[in-house]
C-alpha cells in the first residue's frame, strides 16, 4: 500500500493527547482548535488530567493507567483510524498548542503538498524556520526530526505508519523504554519509506506549555518554540 493522498479534504479526524501538567493548557488548546475551524474533537487523556465538562462535540477516552508519550500517541492515532476509517486527514496534536485562526480552511485548500506524503507538521520549530511567505517545506531529517506537536497524516499514510513493524517495535526496543521520541520515530519512518516529511513555514501552531510532560526541566524556548507563528492564515 502506498501513501497517495486525496486532493479533496472535506472530512477530518482530530485528536488531542494530554497528560497532567503543573500548569494545564488543555482548555486553551481545545478553544484554539475550534477557533481554527475544527469543532468535533477527540481527547486521549492520561490519568490525572482535569477533563472538560460534558461536551457533545468532544469524545473523551480516559486511560486507566499511565502509558507514556509514545504509547498514548500511537494508541490514540490507532483509535482515530478505527473510529473514523474513511476521513481524508488525521490531525493529532498535543495539549499545549495554539493554532492559527482559519487553519482548517487554509489546509483544505492547500493539502497535500505532494502526491505522496509521510506526514505534514503544521508546527515549525525555530531551527526549521525558512519562509516568510506561507509554504510547505520538505524536511527529511530522519531520527533527528523535531516537533510532534501537530502532525497531519493522510488516510493511507496513517494506516501505513500504524502497520509498520519498526514503529510498533519502538515501544519494546526503542531508547527510553520506547516511551518518548514520537517525532524521531515518525521522521525515521518517513526516511525508511522514502516518503516526504513536510513542515509548514511559518508555523501554524505555537508551543505554549511552560514545561514538558516528558522532560520536566525543559522550557519552551529555543528549538521547542516556533520562531515565527501566524496568528491567523487565509
Amino acid at each position: 500500500m502506498g501513501a497517495f493522498s486525496s486532493r479533496n479534504i472535506n472530512f477530518w479526524s482530530v485528536g488531542i493527547t494530554t497528560a497532567p501538567r503543573k500548569r494545564p493548557t488543555l482548555f486553551q488548546t481545545i478553544q484554539s482548535l475550534r477557533a481554527a475551524g475544527w469543532q468535533k474533537l477527540q481527547l486521549y487523556a492520561e490519568p490525572g488530567v482535569e477533563l472538560p465538562e460534558s461536551d457533545r462535540d468532544l469524545f473523551i477516552s480516559q486511560r486507566s493507567v499511565r502509558l507514556g508519550a509514545f504509547p498514548n500517541w500511537y494508541l490514540s492515532l490507532t483509535e482515530m483510524v478505527l473510529r473514523d476509517p474513511k476521513v481524508e486527514a488525521y490531525l493529532i496534536c498535543q495539549d499545549d498548542v495554539l493554532f492559527s485562526q482559519n487553519t482548517r480552511d487554509y489546509l483544505e485548500r492547500r493539502l497535500w503538498p505532494a502526491p505522496e506524503v509521510g506526514v505534514v507538521s503544521i508546527y515549525c520549530p525555530s531551527h526549521y524556520q525558512q519562509m516568510q511567505t506561507p509554504e510547505f517545506v520538505r524536511e527529511d531529517r530522519g531520527w533527528k526530526s523535531w516537533g510532534a506537536l501537530a502532525y497531519i497524516f493522510s488516510n493511507p499514510s496513517a494506516r501505513l505508519l500504524l502497520s509498520d513493524a519498526a514503529v510498533l517495535n519502538h515501544r519494546g526496543f526503542g531508547p527510553a523504554e520506547g516511551l518518548q521520541h514520537i517525532d524521531a520515530v515518525v521522521g525515521l519512518w518517513c526516511e525508511r519509506q522514502e516518503l516526504p516529511y513536510f513542515v509548514h513555514s511559518p508555523s501554524l501552531a505555537q508551543h505554549i506549555g511552560d514545561t514538558s510532560t516528558i522532560y520536566p526541566t525543559a522550557s519552551v524556548v529555543g528549538h521547542r518554540k516556533a520562531d515565527l507563528y501566524l496568528d491567523s492564515i487565509h
